[in-house]
């Protein structure tokens, strides 16, 4: 019964957090440990177990492993066909209240926002390999690329704006509704002035 419990749940989530079995659950942390042994699993993180036959989604396994952090700038650039290149490690927004430094010590790249501004334009969107990650709009991680422009390759910005205009499912009021809320309005209207 208990084996059956956990290998849904495993089935289901595709990562097992140990911290969200107990409390989903209501299982002792030594049946779960034990669980992990006879079963094999493998460990991705601190807490965090998965098959080790299960091919590793790294966006999903770190949205299981951290809730705060929202996929973000390079990686929501991926993640809405902006761009195509694959950024050399995973980067995501959590709160300036947040310490990082785990997630920074396994090469995520981290930017900080204030906690009021974390949830907006925030959604659930694919990740390469089909599991619902947290990450921005598109119109969200536009704002985001403008405001860090100066830490991200000058040719993924150019490139993500001609392509974010060129699309049909583009929303421009959303985007300068964003921009005011980021006091970005001017550098908006400058980047794509040109462009449409």
């Amino acid at each position: 019964m208990l084996k059956d419990q956990l290998c849904n749940y495993i089935e289901k989530k595709q990562v097992l957090s140990i911290d969200s079995v107990i409390k989903e659950l209501g299982i002792s942390p030594s049946s779960v440990y034990r669980f992990i042994k006879d079963e094999s699993l493998e460990r991705v993180s601190k807490g965090v177990y998965v098959k080790s036959n299960l091919w590793n989604d790294e966006m999903n396994l770190l949205s299981k492993r951290t809730s705060v952090a929202v996929f973000s700038h390079e990686s929501a650039l991926l993640l809405h066909n902006l761009t195509d290149r694959e950024p050399s490690s995973l980067t995501v927004t959590v709160p300036s209240t947040y310490n990082a430094s785990s997630l920074i010590k396994t090469g995520v790249r981290v930017f900080y926002i204030k906690p009021d501004f974390l949830g907006i334009g925030k959604t659930n969107l694919m990740s390469l390999e089909g599991n619902l990650v947290p990450s921005y709009d598109l119109e969200r991680t536009i704002c985001d690329i403008l405001r860090s422009r100066s830490q991200i390759d000058v040719q993924v910005v150019f490139g993500a704006l001609k392509a974010y205009v060129k699309r049909k499912d583009k929303r421009l009021d959303i985007l300068s509704d964003y921009a005011k809320k980021f006091r970005i309005s001017k550098l908006i209207s400058q980047y794509l002035g040109v462009l449409l």
